[in-house]
């Protein structure tokens, strides 16, 4: 409230109607005063011219004879005035500027100078008003024959007059005053009426920021002005709009959930498939190798480590709704299961596989979701890597920093898959076998361990994908088995 910018528009137009009244006031004051201090005065001089040529027609005899008796009475006489200006003090000097009588001899005895009355006129001035002492000045010289041979200094009261300034100066003030708060209170009455509209307007934007915009009743519309009229109309409008587009909205937003929902089973789908091809294969392999017992026994546990992955891959979908349970550590023998799981491709492609895992312990970094990183980025590399061509991954700790390489010999990363890898991809999560949703999940999981992809070219001659996750646990969960 102390910045007169912020203050309402209802008062600070009123404001500066007064401050411009206080403007116009005080001019209008410094005028009608000097009007009236410029009257006074020339009423003042002309009365003192006058006054004073009577005395001088009467006193010049008695100067030149130096009457001093004769020019006493003369002035005992002519020093009541009338006009309430009250009794006059005269006094009468000679050529020598000398004192031949007054009509206070005490204060001004004869034969004194009078060198301070002479002192307090300009040249050629025959009246002067000092305001502090409420006295006026005038003198008169007595010429006779074209000679000097007096002065007459007379001075009185004149208290009525500066009364009549400051009578006047009150009333100028007071009228000023009124006038000042009747227009301010008709310009705050003036635009608080104008701002009606306004409010009425402000009142339905709170209101559409609850809920749904509602439109400025019919009644208020055709009472409005012309101007306010069609802002009401137009606002109207743009409220059936927005109420249209919110409905719409929401309709896109239930299809936009429905379609989350199939990219999730969608996603679902894929990561538990992957697992599966190896379960076959191993059961597969018991088939036909059962009786031999280091086949059974890998084959079992291949089987065991594929139906937890199946059960992680579940456990991490209901992560979001089941966040007090902990995640497994990883193990270096979850990324070597994903060689054999991955075998039967390789040999049904006839690549040459480097597998490289140089982690020699568990890492507080979750199993499941690294599992599932390494094995869309290698499924990735065998499916665009031509027959009998070489595909190596490592895995490798350096600086706090899980990193993970997959090397390929395939052609390079097409803009689109680059895109979809890295989340910089314009369309949202693909759907179906082939549209990238593999590289889709890998970016998210490795978004959501706060880690960083990056794609370059491999000494193999293809694309080397690296992962660098930071050893540390992003989110605590447990079995749900």
């Amino acid at each position: 409230m102390v910045d007169p910018r912020r203050w309402p528009l209802a008062v600070k137009a009123p404001a500066v109607v007064a401050l411009f009244m206080l403007v116009v006031s005080v001019v209008l004051t410094n005028a009608v005063l000097a009007r009236l201090r410029e009257t006074q005065e020339r009423h003042l001089r002309a009365m003192s011219t006058i006054y004073l040529n009577g005395l001088a027609s009467t006193l010049i005899p008695y100067v030149l004879r130096s009457d001093i008796w004769e020019v006493f009475d003369v002035i005992e006489r002519g020093s009541a005035l009338e006009g309430g200006f009250g009794r006059a003090t005269i006094v009468v000097v000679d050529s020598r500027g000398e004192t031949l009588a007054a009509s206070d001899p005490k204060q001004t005895p004869v034969l004194s100078r009078q060198f301070d009355r002479s002192l307090a006129f300009n040249a050629g001035e025959s009246l002067t008003v000092d305001a502090e002492k409420a006295r006026a000045f005038a003198r008169r010289t007595l010429i006779h024959q074209n000679r000097r041979i007096g002065e007459i200094y007379a001075d009185y009261d004149v208290s009525h007059l500066l009364r009549e300034r400051d009578e006047v100066l009150r009333t100028l003030l007071a009228t000023n005053a009124a006038i000042a708060i009747l227009l301010a209170a008709f310009g705050y009455w003036v635009i608080r009426r104008m701002l009606g509209p306004l409010r009425t307007l402000s009142r339905h934007l709170d209101l559409g920021v609850a809920g749904n915009v509602h439109p400025i009743a019919p009644d208020a519309v055709g009472a409005a002005t012309r101007e306010f009229g069609r802002l009401f109309k137009r606002f109207n409008v743009m409220a059936e709009a927005v109420n249209e587009r919110e409905a719409l909205a929401k309709e896109l937003a239930k299809e936009e959930r429905l379609a989350s929902l199939g990219r999730l089973a969608s996603g679902m789908a894929h990561e538990i498939n992957n697992p599966l091809g190896g379960l076959f294969n191993a059961i597969d392999t018991l088939k036909r190798h059962g009786h031999t017992p280091s086949v059974r026994a890998a084959s079992l546990d291949l089987i065991d480590r594929g139906l937890k992955g199946i059960r992680d891959v579940v456990r991490s979908a209901l992560a979001t709704y089941r966040a007090d349970r902990d995640p497994r550590d990883l193990a270096p023998a979850d990324l070597d299961d994903l060689r054999l799981l991955i075998g039967a491709e390789v040999r049904r492609q006839s690549l040459d596989l480097d597998w490289r895992n140089d982690l020699g312990r568990d890492l507080p970094v979750p199993a499941t979701a690294m599992r599932q990183i390494v094995l869309n980025l290698v499924l990735n590399a065998l499916q665009v890597s031509p027959a009998g061509s070489r595909v190596r991954f490592e895995a490798a700790v350096a600086r706090d920093q899980l990193r993970i390489e997959v090397h390929d010999q395939g052609p390079s990363f097409g803009a689109e898959a680059h895109a979809v890898l890295l989340g910089i991809a314009s369309r949202p999560a693909p759907i179906g076998d082939g549209a990238g949703l593999g590289l889709w999940m890998t970016h998210r999981l490795v978004r959501d361990l706060r880690g960083d992809i990056v794609v370059e070219t491999s000494d193999l001659g293809g694309a080397l994908v690296r992962v660098t996750i930071p050893l540390t646990r992003p989110q605590e969960m447990r079995d749900v088995a």
